[in-house]
């Protein structure tokens, strides 16, 4: 027997949800699981359905068996993939959550699919100012082609956004643009699972007030206050820095203000990002 999962950080992804994790999992009433991102519910219906035993079983036994240890992928500041040995105590006394973070669940997994085997999980989302996000997740595709992974054929990030605004203005779908439209998803959420079920987190607030934002995601879980000091200044699975050409820039930003004024509206809350 295993303990079920009490929250899901379900994306999206580049927006930070690598170091989230890391910091619940800080917390002295969180255990992980085996992966941070097992990626479970992205490979569809009939899988999901004939294997959610194993899914089960990649979180922490209900019996405590002693401290659990893991190896976790990392990159570094230097763009390098690692594999970092973490030490998890455990005692008999706590009260654990456990959960995880397919960061990819919100854009691509669909919110039924989900609500069949969790109708109970706490969602978690992080959303970033979307053109910064969209030129992130063009570096890492950018990065698996270089390494040689099928699949992730890019050109340059100007080149490629230009035709994903074509064909979104045409009723279609990009790669980079599309998941940093969030609206369209958060809408799909909300109509799946209740209001209090689903808890949205900006990239900023967890930048600029990260206790802040750990103490609501305390409340949230209902799991104590925990003072994290200076483990909230690390960053998990940071590439290294780089710059947006000003001009595709100043387009992409025209480009989103319209969606990220709608959501605005719909989440109740002013939204700084076309001043980044």
């Amino acid at each position: 027997m295993f303990l079920r999962p009490s929250y899901f950080i379900i994306g999206e992804r580049k927006c930070g949800t690598s170091s989230l994790f890391r910091y619940l999992v800080k917390h002295p009433n969180v255990l992980p699981g085996l992966l941070k991102e097992p990626n479970f519910f992205g490979k569809g219906t009939d899988f999901v359905t004939e294997h959610i035993d194993r899914y089960w079983s990649i979180f922490p036994p209900l019996k405590n068996d002693g401290d659990l240890s893991f190896e976790w992928p990392e990159l570094n500041k230097e763009g390098v993939l690692y594999h970092e040995e973490v030490l998890v105590p455990r005692d008999s006394e706590t009260h654990y959550i456990t959960g995880e973070a397919s960061a990819n669940t919100f854009y691509e997994v669909a919110p039924e699919l989900l609500f069949q085997h969790l109708p109970d999980i706490k969602l978690i989302v992080l959303i970033r100012e979307p053109v910064e996000r969209a030129f992130s997740h063009h570096r890492m595709y950018k990065r698996f082609m270089e390494e040689g992974r099928s699949g992730f054929d890019v050109t340059d990030f100007e080149s490629d956004c230009r035709q994903e605004m074509h064909l979104i203005s045409k009723g279609g779908t990009g790669t980079f643009l599309s998941p940093g439209i969030y609206l369209n998803q958060l809408k799909k959420w909300s109509a799946a699972y209740p209001k209090n079920q689903l808890k949205v987190i900006t990239t900023n607030e967890l930048d600029q007030q990260p206790q802040l934002v750990l103490n609501q995601l305390s409340d949230y879980l209902e799991i104590p206050h925990y003072e994290y000091g200076d483990f909230l200044n690390q960053r998990f699975n940071q590439a290294p820095s780089a710059v947006i050409d000003l001009d595709i820039k100043k387009e992409l930003q025209n480009f989103y203000k319209p969606f990220n004024q709608e959501l605005s509206e719909f989440l109740g809350k002013e939204l700084t990002w076309d001043n980044f």
